[in-house]
């Protein structure tokens, strides 16, 4: 079987997303709502790979860069656009997505997706591209990881953790550690509510969490109208859905998930700095299962992470099977924001599903520069305490 790729700037949405249900592992991040262009700031690419009978066998969406930060001072904005040159890459998640199970073809399509990523990397004179595979792939394997190496990628092991909710509400329930329950209990003792998302005007509250959040950094939203007018699009067209946790009636935390293919996706959170042990995220993560189980969801996925680099201080081996089952052991280091992210999704009753982080660096020197900018990227926001 002859494969061929194409590469569109814009597409049809609806047929693309159409197109996404071919495929088991696609979720909201491969959507064209989800990549569609933000205004100055990325560009969205489609690409599709086509068998001899025109039919498509291959998806990715993916995002040009070309800015830092949907948050940004004005002051750090001037900073990032004169190194806007430095800064432009390919980002995606979730991808690539292939319907074949055989071999043979699930690797001549692959290589057409990584041909046409070369492509964009030349037309778009990128620093680097970088992506994750589609968690609830179970065909990414050695020979998978191979054709990315041949490819002169460079890839990390990543975690989420998943939840099948084939299970029962009281199955779910029971798989969740004590502490976890005991948060969620606390959280209702305290008069903490939850609901879903359902006017406008909420869409506003849920942002001003976001401000607060910006503001504490010495940041503020780029677009604030954009974001906002975005969001609640997607909200009516049922493709992300917000909850939202009150306490005594006061809005203090919450939650984006998305949502397509029967699969829900933990895509944001947030949380009120004005309330001090805040247990609005612990409720909405409960809630967010018992809701995606009551709307016919087969999975939800919690977002996540890259994991410590050992799992103990005797062992320098990669993980093993064994180590994904016991994987609620780790310890993370305590130092790494995202490592402490990860061990607390470790808490909602998920099954550890391994990714991949794929990376291809096409400009070595530049990318150096790069990776020397996040990193006072990363200072600057710690330096800057709410």
């Amino acid at each position: 079987m002859k494969y061929k790729y194409q590469i569109s700037r814009s597409v049809n949405g609806e047929e693309w997303n159409n197109n996404l249900h071919k495929f088991h592992a696609a979720t909201f991040l491969q959507t064209y709502e989800y990549i569609s262009e933000h205004p100055g700031s990325e560009i969205p690419i489609f690409v599709s790979v086509l068998d001899e009978n025109n039919q498509i066998v291959g998806q990715l969406g993916l995002k040009i860069i070309k800015t830092a930060e949907t948050y940004s001072g004005k002051t750090l904005q001037k900073f990032l656009n004169i190194f806007s040159a430095i800064i432009r890459r390919a980002i995606w998640i979730y991808g690539p997505l292939i319907s074949s199970s055989h071999l043979h073809d699930r690797t001549a399509i692959l290589e057409q997706i990584l041909t046409a990523l070369d492509e964009i990397g030349e037309t778009f004179d990128l620093v680097h591209l970088e992506g994750h595979t589609p968690s609830l792939d179970n065909e990414v394997d050695s020979n998978y990881k191979n054709t990315f190496n041949k490819f002169n990628y460079s890839s990390v092991e990543e975690i989420t953790f998943v939840v099948d909710l084939k299970k029962t509400i009281d199955e779910l329930w029971k798989d969740l550690p004590r502490k976890s329950r005991g948060d969620v209990n606390r959280a209702k003792r305290r008069n903490v509510v939850v609901k879903e998302l359902e006017t406008f005007d909420e869409i506003n509250q849920y942002f001003m969490l976001n401000v607060e959040w910006a503001k504490s950094k010495g940041l503020v939203l780029a677009d604030l109208n954009y974001e906002i007018n975005k969001l609640w699009k997607n909200h009516n067209l049922g493709i992300e859905k917000v909850l939202l946790a009150y306490q005594d009636s006061k809005l203090i935390s919450g939650m984006r998930i998305g949502c397509f293919n029967n699969i829900a996706y933990t895509n944001y959170a947030v949380n009120s700095y004005s309330v001090k042990s805040n247990l609005g995220g612990s409720l909405l993560n409960w809630f967010a299962l018992e809701w995606a189980k009551n709307r016919n969801m087969k999975f939800y996925d919690f977002s996540g992470g890259t994991l410590a680099d050992t799992i103990s201080e005797n062992n320098n081996t990669e993980n093993t099977s064994d180590d994904m089952e016991n994987i609620r052991e780790l310890e993370f280091t305590p130092d790494e924001e995202t490592h402490t992210l990860l061990f607390y999704k470790t808490k909602w009753g998920g099954s550890p599903k391994k990714y991949y982080d794929f990376k291809k660096i096409r400009k070595k020197n530049t990318y150096k520069i790069y990776s020397l900018l996040f990193k006072l990227l990363v200072l600057y926001h710690k330096i800057i305490k709410h």
